[in-house]
């Protein structure tokens, strides 16, 4: 099968994100024996500009995209975060090629209205959609055309290549990669009553206080020299289900004792010996301070869940999921995920 995938490979980071979802289920559908070619709208709408001008490269982008279509002919294409691509083109690519489906893939939260919205405008030219959230939730993204699943974030061992359980002399015991949040954001807050808690130096948070993010090989490494990992969301809840950014699979995939919430409901699929599950912010400080002075439990967790989400959240078990729903064809795994298919 040849797989035509739109998303963002980010060229213009230099390497910066390698470790994406997007290659990472790229990898996926190489690795499973399709052929696979990376379109990177937003790159691709960058370069087909005088001024290296997103704005400006959108339309030839969208030509471009077409015009690739047409040549590499694709029974898959997936379609990732990428608003640079009018749904008249993916309409013109379905005329040209009638047999090929269309497959959205969503990696943000649905209790955002922005990302509804863009969901929504895909949903009348999308064969599947594919989103981080679990729940009757995504019931509203159904039509008659379509279904619509969850699917998880996906570990990669070619990416995720860092066993931190094996550092046996951590230079930090929580790391948090926040991102950017207001400062009545519970993020920031938890955040914060983390660093008045615990010594300095031993909580590691970027995105506040004058401590910037970091990517690229930096990132992982950071990763792989920290015992824990604080998962904690934008906005999630108990009442959408299993939401998590790719945060989460990076610790995992890289061998870190993740903390999360339990609200968030990923107690039905990991263990207590896989994850560490708190309840609330009292819960999360009594968890790290038990886990600093048990160190070799620390380390036993986190190398049973790094094992566990290798096992059910990898990149080829993931990418045959979508092929399978896709193209309605019996599931051949008892994957470990929630399969509800919402159809119109």
């Amino acid at each position: 099968m040849r797989v035509l995938y739109v998303g963002n490979f980010n060229e213009k980071s230099d390497g910066g994100r390698f470790y994406d979802s997007n290659r990472k289920l790229a990898n996926g559908f190489t690795r499973n024996g399709h052929q696979v070619y990376q379109f990177s709208d937003r790159d691709i709408a960058r370069s087909s500009s005088w001024f290296e001008s997103r704005k400006f490269g959108i339309i030839p982008a969208n030509m471009r995209l077409l015009a690739t279509a047409k040549q590499f002919s694709p029974d898959l294409v997936i379609v990732g975060h990428s608003q640079q691509i009018f749904n008249s083109t993916l309409k013109k690519i379905k005329k040209a090629l009638p047999y090929v489906k269309i497959a959205l893939r969503n990696i943000d939260a649905i209790w955002q209205p922005e990302n509804v919205e863009k969901i929504m405008e895909r949903a009348d030219i999308a064969d599947a959609i594919f989103l981080t959230t679990a729940g009757p939730g995504l019931q509203q993204f159904a039509r008659k055309n379509n279904v619509v699943s969850f699917f998880p974030n996906l570990v990669d061992k070619s990416i995720d290549s860092f066993r931190a359980f094996e550092n046996d002399a951590p230079t930090c015991r929580v790391f948090y990669g926040m991102g950017h949040a207001a400062a009545d954001s519970e993020r920031w807050q938890v955040s914060n009553r983390l660093l008045e808690a615990f010594p300095k130096g031993e909580i590691d948070i970027r995105g506040m206080k004058g401590k910037p993010g970091i990517g690229g090989i930096a990132y992982l490494q950071r990763l792989g020299s920290a015992r824990m990992g604080l998962n904690l969301s934008r906005e999630e809840g108990a009442s959408e289900p299993l939401y998590s950014s790719d945060r989460m699979a990076q610790y995992m995939g890289n061998g870190l004792l993740t903390l999360i919430h339990r609200r968030v409901g990923f107690d039905q699929i990991f263990k207590e010996d896989e994850m560490a599950f708190y309840e609330d912010f009292d819960d999360l400080i009594q968890k790290i301070k038990y886990f600093n002075a048990h160190d070799d439990e620390a380390r036993e967790i986190a190398e049973n869940g790094w094992r566990r989400s290798f096992e059910i959240f990898n990149e080829q078990l993931v990418a045959k999921y979508v092929e399978e729903v896709t193209f309605h064809k019996p599931l051949s795994e008892d994957y470990q995920w929630p399969t509800t298919l919402y159809t119109g």
